[in-house]
């Protein structure tokens, strides 16, 4: 590095903000957020104890200083000082594509390992950062309970969306299975419903949908979402698209956006097959109503809520008490072409917790469940296998069903997802030393982190987790971003 390079990225070096101290580290150009700012969250589902807002992300940098009047410039260069300023002009202009001004909580925390696997992700944020017309970083996250209420998605997601744009709620149920399904960003109002949920492989053409869910309608089955009044991120859509399967006994769907004119969706088809059908309004807040209608049954799987961006949007996809393996119940077609049609940047799996216990049980073999994880890894990129993926490791525990947890189990367990994630071309998160390493649950208990249950964050730990993945994933991204053209990193 050159000395301007040196002195250039000296003023306009990374800027840090340490939660704790309420100090920024490093040359920031923009006052720190204001302390105190009330969290948007609350009730069961929510996030405690957040961090400060985050710092929107920095304006490009121009170069410094007017150029002189090219009658001022002497018209003929020597070689030596035109090779000079061609090396200083490429040395600035990569530096201005560099620059990324954000708001970490700790610059010393845990990292993401192979954060390499994250480049397609990462071109994404820079098209929202460069605001391009239309960009948008999606994100699919799909997970057991760590992610059922929603919590820890919405702790990053809140973040993300927070520094780099808000392109509206995502992909969302039309039901709630169980009490432990819930958006944080999406209020869902629904009655009537048959559910067939992939944990019970109830589908035998293996077709459940982006959320592992599939609904069947009855003639009082309903559906209302809208945005979530505790919910300061996740309100505006431009566009409502709807999920659903086609069928050769198919009925009719009504819908509607507001209290508008009902539209009717007719859903028979000579065989099953996936179907879309998407409804645009002007940006705002709005509601979405879906009702049965007449001429048969109906499956449906979702409704997916986005803006124009630029922006990131961040999908929640839990499956409740759903082993490693309940995911091979997809049909490969119909799984594949969920995932591409959604078409995410990134890819987040989350699972782990509940094959825990199959470890204490000892009704399991490493290989046979490294196979079973290597095999829903897969079936899950196959609709877009140039998407960037994250595993994020299971969290330690100390419980899981009935059955007593042992730092070893966590360690195996850990050790399996860091594997997988190697061999399959993910980046990898673990979560485990983030918490301090096996048995650190106890603590986290203590510190009201973790519920007495000794297996799921409380509000409070989930916050502090998100925190701690927000904060891997921006360093990563910076730390690409200062990383010399060609190098690929650790």
């Amino acid at each position: 590095m050159t000395r301007l390079l040196r002195d250039t990225y000296t003023k306009f070096r990374l800027c840090f903000f340490t939660a704790a101290s309420g100090l920024f580290l490093g040359g920031c150009t923009r006052p720190p957020p204001t302390p105190g700012q009330p969290d948007e969250l609350s009730g069961p589902s929510a996030v405690g104890d957040a961090t400060p807002e985050r710092a929107n992300a920095a304006e490009s940098v121009e170069p410094g200083g007017d150029r002189e009047p090219a009658a001022a410039v002497d018209p003929v260069p020597t070689m030596v000082e035109a090779e000079q300023g061609e090396r200083e002009q490429a040395e600035q202009a990569e530096l201005e594509a560099a620059e990324i001004e954000v708001a970490i909580a700790d610059p010393n925390g845990p990292k993401i390992e192979h954060a390499q696997a994250l480049a397609g992700f990462f071109s994404a944020l820079d098209r929202v950062r460069a605001k391009e017309a239309g960009a948008i970083a999606r994100v699919l996250h799909m997970g057991d309970s760590s992610v059922g209420l929603d919590g820890l998605p919405q702790a990053i997601r809140r973040r993300m969306q927070t520094q780099f744009g808000d392109a509206g709620p995502g992909f969302v149920l039309v039901d709630r299975f169980s009490k432990n399904y819930s958006s944080n960003v999406a209020k869902i109002e629904a009655g009537g419903w048959k559910i067939c949920y992939i944990a019970y492989l109830c589908k035998k053409d293996g077709h459940y949908g982006l959320g592992g869910h599939t609904f069947r309608d009855t003639t009082e089955a309903w559906t209302k979402i809208g945005p979530h009044r505790r919910s300061l991120n996740g309100r505006e859509v431009s566009k409502f698209e709807l999920w659903y399967a086609a069928t050769p006994k198919g009925g009719e769907l009504k819908l509607r956006v507001d209290r508008g004119p009902y539209e009717v969706v007719d859903t028979r088809a000579e065989a099953l097959e996936d179907r879309w059908h998407a409804v645009t309004v002007e940006a705002g807040e709005h509601s979405f109503e879906l009702r049965g209608g007449r001429g048969g049954a109906v499956r449906v799987y979702g409704v997916a809520m986005e803006n124009e961006g630029p922006g990131v949007v961040w999908d929640t996809v839990s499956m409740t008490g759903a082993y490693v393996r309940r995911l091979h119940g997809y049909n490969d077609e119909h799984i594949a072409g969920q995932v591409a049609h959604r078409d995410p940047d990134l890819l987040v799996i989350n699972y782990g917790g509940n094959d825990l216990r199959r470890f204490a049980a000892r009704s399991v073999e490493r290989d046979v469940f490294k196979e079973e994880y290597r095999t829903t890894v897969r079936k899950l990129r196959q609709g877009k296998p140039e998407m960037a993926c994250l595993i994020v490791g299971v969290t330690d525990h100390g419980r899981s069903g009935p059955y007593d947890v042992a730092p070893k189990h966590v360690e195996m367990m850990t050790s399996i997802e860091r594997e997988v994630a190697t061999e399959e071309g993910c980046a990898f998160f673990d979560s485990v030393a983030a918490m301090g390493g096996p048995g650190s649950v106890h603590a986290w208990v203590k510190a009201g982190k973790v519920s007495p249950d000794l297996k799921h964050l409380s509000r409070r730990g989930i916050d502090v987790m998100g925190s701690m993945i927000y904060d891997a994933l921006i360093a990563a991204y910076a730390e690409g971003k200062r990383r010399p053209s060609g190098s690929t990193g650790a």
